[in-house]
């Protein structure tokens, strides 16, 4: 169930778990701890309190969705946003916490690959 006004958060976790879900079919308690670690980065004031909730209710939003792919429509359009709204120093580090949560369960997969080079395209990266 998508939160009534998401915050910036709330939609950077909805990219950052849809990746971490869609990509491999999986969401690890790496990849989890990796999300909260990066949220944390862009809201270092926020507790740790704070960042577990919004994860648990992007989770909820995520999961209320059918299926992948509209997951990844929407965190597309997301990302189109962001590219709007996001100085290049912004996109740049959405970017490299994807390739963190690639890494955090030890394998980067194709799937994981292609997300991140359509993202850096749509983000205007690449």
């Amino acid at each position: 169930m998508k939160p009534q006004n998401p915050s910036a958060l709330h939609i950077l976790a909805f990219v950052y778990l849809t990746f971490s879900h869609v990509t491999d079919g999986e969401l690890s308690g790496e990849e989890i701890d990796t999300i909260a670690r990066v949220l944390h980065g862009w809201l270092p004031e926020a507790t740790n309190d704070a960042i577990s909730r919004v994860i648990v209710d992007t989770a909820a939003w995520v999961n209320g969705i059918t299926s992948d792919e509209e997951r990844l429509a929407q965190a597309e359009t997301y990302a189109h946003l962001m590219k709007e709204q996001m100085s290049e120093k912004q996109r740049s580090a959405v970017l490299v916490n994807l390739i963190e949560l690639a890494r955090a369960d030890g394998k980067i997969t194709a799937t994981e690959e292609q997300f991140i080079g359509h993202l850096t395209r749509i983000l205007g990266l690449g």
